[in-house]
Parts: C-alpha cells; structure tokens; sequence
C-alpha cells in the first residue's frame, strides 16, 4: 500500500535584516556601535560573534580577494617581436 508523504519545506532562519543594518560594516566585519563586539555574516547568512584575531583574518582575506580580482583584469603584457 502505497503512503502519502508531505514533502516539509525546511527552513534555516538567517540573520535578521534590521539587526544587521544597525551594525557598522566595513571589510566584511560588523561592528556594533559603542561596543567593541564584531560580527561576520557567514555563508549560511548567519551572524556570528567573532574574536579580533578572526577579524583580522577575513580583512586579510578580503584584501588578497580584492588584489587577486583586479589583477585579473590588469591588461596581459605585449610580447612583440622585432625579428621577422
């Protein structure tokens, strides 16, 4: 005999939008305003609390992420030959 199954739609909750609004933003880091507390909006949009040394670690990263991007786009070095 044959069962129906309901197909449940899970749901992750992610960080709300006002609260993330009301952090300052600058590199990836959230920082609360009159507190020393910062925050990362992970890749599952989760805001986590995190430690300066991981703050410094995603500027870091962020930085060589910016760097490694737009030497991408730097034009390729002409190679001419003079010799025919």
């Amino acid at each position: 005999m044959e069962e129906n199954v309901l197909e449940e739609a899970i749901s992750i909750p992610t960080a709300d939008p006002e609260l993330v609004n009301a952090l300052e933003w600058k590199d990836g880091i959230g920082t609360l305003p009159g507190s020393d507390l910062q925050f990362y909006l992970n890749e599952f949009g989760l805001l986590e609390v995190i430690t300066e040394e991981e703050a410094e670690a995603i500027r870091t990263l962020s930085t060589f992420s910016i760097n490694a991007q737009s030497e991408s786009f730097a034009p390729a070095a002409a190679t001419t030959s003079s010799a025919w």
